[in-house]
């Protein structure tokens, strides 16, 4: 499988300035960011609120605010119960690179570019860092602002003011060169690459490709070359749920998605996200979201009126 079929294929930002800003705040609703990875740098500030997060597999618990660094092709997953606030900055790392090829092309962006550098994954507001990092952080926000409203959609906020990209622009160098004069850029060695991740990213790669067909554990298995048992087994510790959990929650995402933006019949968009049964794709939606499709799609035409 090509490498670049296993990464999410969402756009973030604009094709001229690749970045956008996400932002959370619930006191009713729980906070999942599902596993997935990106080309894309991810900086995500835990504002407030219990955040269970795990980056390449590895697990941490974060009750206090920070700044957390999701570096390119990282899998990543983010968990909080409510309240919480959170927000994050998604952006193509090339966008910060030179046309002159200079001394911070040639020691920072160009190696962070091809993965010898990456950031620390987390920067707490206490450290004698952190809040310099956080100002900047704000600055960037203040530049979204100035298009008007922060939004809470999941297509994120973006900016066509070049006055607001030149200030992100120049915030997100400024947190680079706080990284750096204090020697927290890591480099990085694929010696320590955990074949575990490329194992999931190649499982939820065929997925994500194929959850219009019918899928068994077989296919899966095969993928990865692992007997079905152990694949099951292995799935379910990596990720904290078994492959058909996890193809039915994929499956049912979709479906949401083309209830939203489409004016399709229930029965086409149940079979083109791989249910070929009405009555068990019915029983497994109102699992996932609690209603029926077309209550679903009711309910959200309502609000856009």
């Amino acid at each position: 499988m090509e490498k670049n079929q296993l990464k999410e294929i969402k756009k973030h930002g604009t094709v001229n300035f690749p970045c956008a800003f996400y932002c959370t705040e619930s006191d009713s609703k729980d906070l999942i960011v599902k596993h997935h990875w990106h080309d894309q740098l991810e900086l995500i500030y835990m504002r407030q609120g219990i955040f269970h997060i795990e980056i390449d597999m590895d697990k941490y618990i974060v009750n206090e605010e920070c700044i957390c660094f999701i570096n390119s092709e990282e899998l990543h997953f983010v968990k909080s119960n409510h309240p919480c606030k959170e927000s994050a900055i998604v952006f193509d790392l090339k966008m910060l690179s030179f046309e002159m090829f200079d001394s911070i092309q040639g020691s920072l962006i160009q190696p962070l570019l091809n993965g010898e550098l990456k950031m620390p994954h987390f920067i707490f507001k206490k450290e004698k860092y952190g809040e310099e990092i956080l100002k900047e952080y704000y600055e960037i926000l203040e530049s979204y602002k100035i298009g008007g409203q922060i939004s809470q959609k999941p297509e994120g906020n973006i900016t066509e003011n070049l006055s607001s990209q030149i200030k992100i622009k120049a915030s997100l160098l400024k947190i680079l060169a706080l990284l750096y004069e204090n020697n927290l850029l890591i480099k990085n060695s694929d010696k320590n690459k955990d074949y575990r991740i490329e194992y999931i990213k190649t499982a939820i790669s065929y997925i994500q490709n194929n959850y219009s067909e019918k899928i068994h554990i077989k296919d899966l298995a095969k993928q990865i070359n692992m007997n079905e048992q152990y694949f099951c087994r292995f799935f379910k510790k990596m990720i904290g749920k078994t492959p058909m959990e996890y193809v039915n929650e994929y499956r049912i995402k979709k479906t949401k998605e083309l209830l939203k933006e489409t004016n399709r019949q229930v029965m086409d968009i149940c079979l083109e996200c791989g249910f070929h049964n009405m009555g068990n794709f019915i029983k497994v939606f109102k699992k996932y979201t609690g209603k029926s499709p077309m209550k679903y799609r009711k309910e959200f035409d309502n609000k856009k009126s």
